[in-house]
């Protein structure tokens, strides 16, 4: 399987886990507002452009689903990378222009996330792959932390 294919399954398999949890996050909340105007989740490209990372003939609603898993990861909406503006439609963004820094950061993070899963793809167990995606380490944040949580005190040793 070509590093492209692994790339795309782990992006899917980090979306569909990102959703599961939304899923499950929906039940205990309650449901979101619908966005007011429809149009901005209508758009949708007709091929990729710039495409370094992703498969070139990646299908426009897998990209979208790919997209959105990256929003959930870091939190962040489309204008994090994407020129344009917040609440407008989409067809109105220029996701062609590669110019914000994020761009080449991201795709250094595409990188280094397909290398690790392909590096560890033996370590899962029982024939499941390890999978490494942008949540991973993200957790919802732009910036990873990068301290572990503070755990459970450990207890005093008796004497």
């Amino acid at each position: 399987m070509v590093l492209a294919e692994r790339f795309s399954i782990a992006l899917m398999v980090g979306a569909l886990s990102i959703a599961a949890g939304h899923r499950l996050a929906a039940q205990e909340q309650p449901p979101p507002q619908q966005p007011s105007n429809p149009a901005i989740e209508d758009w949708k490209p007709d091929k990729l452009v710039n495409a370094e990372i992703l498969p070139k003939d990646m299908a426009p609603d897998l990209v979208i689903t790919v997209m959105k898993a990256f929003n959930a990861a870091l939190n962040v909406d489309c204008v994090f990378c994407h020129k344009g503006q917040v609440g407008k439609p989409w067809s109105t963004y220029d996701f062609t222009d590669t110019s914000k820094k994020r761009h080449e950061t991201a795709r250094l993070m595409m990188r280094t996330t397909n290398e690790l899963n392909e590096k560890f793809k033996d370590l899962g167990d029982m024939g499941e792959e390890t999978k490494v995606t942008c949540a991973t380490c993200h957790r919802r944040s732009r910036h990873p932390e990068i301290e572990p949580p503070a755990g459970p005190a450990k207890p005093e040793p008796e004497k």
